[in-house]
């Protein structure tokens, strides 16, 4: 990666003194300090520079090639690239991928070149790099940009569309956002975010990393780089509505969709994720000022006016934050300022002291007070800028918080001139602002819940345990039988993989109801299973609260008369249910192997309340899991019930992630409902869906 960012030598191929090969010669010759090779056989020269006929006529080492020829050409470039021994190549040329099979044609075939010569290609379809402090623009960005005078900062992004623009870096600047690097990555035929993201999280330069991506083809790989990542990550994600789910199979895979799966796998491994772009910059920008926010985030608001301070009051609560409790030390020392009849309280509402005191007495008084106050973590003061003297005091302002390990973020207001020059005096002091109290409190939970991660442990491996063998059989046998296992098989290879279940037999007449009472006793649940349909309710073949035998054999006519000469008749023990999760596994196309855990019965798809983990799990990834969802009050002893045990909940979803990996021919598992009884879970409805690897694996033998 690193001949990418700070190459010796760059060729540019389809060099020109027009259209996008002019705009990448002139952004080279404005700040890169090596050597640049133009290559095009219809010039001698190119803005001073001598322009080659050929790759192969350049008579020194090329370290990097910026191809812009059309694609059709583009694979001789890279047999070129091999012949010279060129080892990386950014193709920002278009006409790949995205324009349909011709274009994936031939992508795959310059991706064939590249490996066989060992090249690495960054694009195609792409607008290249910048990096700020380098000054290195290996992009066809119009150069204007540059000459506004792009701030550099410690913020660089990954970018897989081509909102690498001029219009977007022109936006970072006119919100006084600063730039490390900026990678543009259009079709990522080699170089990936996962290739870059391991780069900056190493760049000296780089202290967050934000990234806009539509996919994430290697999410598996991604998600361990960031969950051993020290610097945060913030993530915007396309194509995270409904319309882009799959379709589903079962309840496991239908509430993967809508981004709940991606979300839940990346938040758990400490990715940021945004909503928008511009939330995107500014929890970024926010991250690289207050990288060291407590969790409890205690905020103490000041503010000349009461409004202001109900609606900062209002925000933080949306988000979980606290409205700090001022201590009595603070509220006796503002008090010298405040008149008798206006008791200091948070929000402090400092527009009486200013009327007696002054503004510079009282601002001073309470800024200090708050600051050192033990039971403050940040400091939030609500400024309108261009209507009054200067905010004086923010250098000082901002050692002292430093000093303190305090946060200070202003909620600016005011005129266009007095806001313009507060924003360019708190950026060059790295204070915090923005002018919507919402985005400031993104931006304070963001910084409160982001903690910097260190390598943790190799992934823990799936262990052959002698029930894989056994389970193995059993699934060999059934998968010639149909690729949706009804509920009874499917528990009875749970229950291999030591899986609590519900007791229950198959009844084959209704002269054997005589046996099913004087076995568990009454009442129990009858249910009609058909092969290769997951739902059951919905035909009427469920029967519950059976308490007779004389009830369950008019069930079983019942059930039997629907069921006709297909499907079978299951008989269960009915247990006292407290309430109703739902487990699951299945396999995710960007991130594999996966477990699921949430709040289950017949509503579990009306108002998913659910978390996904990558699998295997280890044992204290599962209760993370567990603690991940919105209800997880209900499981610590809602109203009197008896808590979950979350030790044996943990244990379930490991030995689910297990038993997933363990079996290539499971794609799916759904447990639903997974019944809580006395704290206890037990499967009460479970479906296990293959695939055919199992099948073509069984033809080849």
């Amino acid at each position: 990666m690193e001949l990418f960012f700070n190459p010796g030598s760059i060729a540019v191929i389809g060099a020109s003194e027009r259209k996008l090969g002019s705009l990448v010669v002139q952004n080279l010759l404005r700040g890169y300090k090596g050597q640049i090779f133009p290559v095009n056989p219809n010039y001698k020269q190119i803005y001073g520079l001598q322009c080659f006929p050929s790759l192969e006529g350049i008579p020194h080492p090329v370290e990097l090639v910026i191809v812009l020829v059309p694609a059709h050409l583009v694979p001789s470039v890279i047999e070129a690239c091999a012949r010279k021994g060129i080892k990386n190549v950014i193709i920002e040329s278009a006409g790949f991928a995205e324009v349909g099979l011709k274009g994936i044609a031939l992508q795959d075939r310059c991706k064939a070149i590249a490996k066989q010569s060992g090249i690495r290609i960054w694009g195609p379809n792409c607008m290249g790099l910048v990096d700020i402090h380098s000054n290195h623009f290996f992009t066809f960005m119009h150069p204007a940009v540059e000459r506004e005078g792009l701030i550099p900062g410690r913020i660089s992004l990954i970018v897989q569309s081509g909102m690498l623009s001029a219009i977007f870096l022109a936006e970072l600047r006119r919100r006084g956002i600063g730039i490390s690097k900026a990678c543009s990555i259009g079709n990522r035929m080699d170089v990936d975010e996962c290739d870059l993201l391991q780069y900056l999280i190493n760049d000296p330069k780089t202290n967050v990393i934000a990234l806009y991506l539509e996919s994430l083809p290697r999410g598996r790989l991604f998600a361990k780089i960031a969950g051993n990542s020290e610097k945060p990550i913030v993530l915007l994600k396309g194509g995270r509505s409904e319309a882009g789910a799959r379709a589903a199979m079962s309840h496991t895979s239908s509430l993967s969709g809508n981004s709940r799966l991606t979300d839940s796998i990346l938040q758990q491994c400490g990715v940021i994720l945004a909503n928008d772009i511009y939330e995107m910059m500014d929890i970024s920008n926010a991250l690289t000022l207050i990288p060291n926010l407590p969790y409890t985030c205690r905020t103490a608001i000041i503010t000349l006016s009461g409004g202001a301070g109900i609606l900062a009051c209002d925000a933080l609560a949306r988000k979980g934050l606290n409205v700090a409790r001022l201590s009595e030390k603070t509220r006796k020392d503002m008090g010298k300022v405040f008149p008798d009849w206006m008791p200091v309280a948070n929000p402090i509402d400092l527009f009486p002291a200013v009327g007696v005191h002054g503004r510079s007495k009282a601002f001073s008084l309470a800024v200090s007070s708050v600051l050192e106050d033990p039971n403050v973590d940040v400091l939030l003061i609500h400024y309108v800028a261009g209507l009054d003297s200067e905010f004086k005091e923010l250098a000082e302002l901002k050692k002292k918080a430093d000093a303190l390990k305090k946060v200070v973020f202003f909620w600016l207001m005011g005129v266009e001139e007095g806001t313009a020059a507060f924003l360019r005096e708190t950026r060059k002091l790295g204070i915090a602002v923005h002018g919507e109290i919402t985005r400031i409190t993104d931006c304070l939970a963001a910084a409160a819940r982001y903690r910097p991660r260190r390598p943790g442990d190799p992934s823990r491996e799936t262990e052959m345990t002698p029930e894989f063998e056994k389970r193995s059989e059993k699934i060999e046998a059934l998968s010639s039988k149909n690729s949706i296992l009804d509920e009874y098989d499917s528990k009875q290879l749970l229950g291999v993989q030591q899986i609590p279940v519900v007791e229950e037999m198959i009844l084959n007449s209704p002269s054997e109801a005589e046996n099913v009472g004087q076995k568990w006793g009454f009442p129990v649940v009858l249910k009609g299973l058909i092969e290769g349909e997951t739902h059951k309710t919905e035909f009427g073949l469920v029967h519950l609260g059976v308490f007779s035998r004389s009830q369950l054999e008019e069930a079983f006519l019942k059930v039997k008369t629907k069921l006709g000469d297909k499907g079978r008749i299951l008989v269960q023990r009915q247990i006292k249910i407290d309430y109703e999760l739902i487990a699951g596994f299945l396999r995710d196309k960007e991130f594999g192997p996966c477990v699921m855990f949430g709040l289950g019965g017949i509503l579990a798809e009306l108002d998913p309340d659910v978390a996904f983990a990558i699998a295997p799990l280890k044992y204290e990834e599962a209760l993370r899991l567990i603690d991940q969802i919105r209800g997880k009050q209900l499981l610590d002893g809602f109203r009197g019930m008896m808590p979950l045990k979350k030790d044996l909940m943990a244990d379930i979803l490991v030995r689910l992630g297990d038993m997933g990996i363990a079996d290539p021919h499971i794609e799916q598992i759904d447990i639903n409902p997974l019944a809580v009884s006395k704290g206890s879970p037990v499967a009460i409805d479970a479906n296990i869906i293959l695939n055919d690897s199992g099948a073509r694996k069984k033809k080849e033998m």
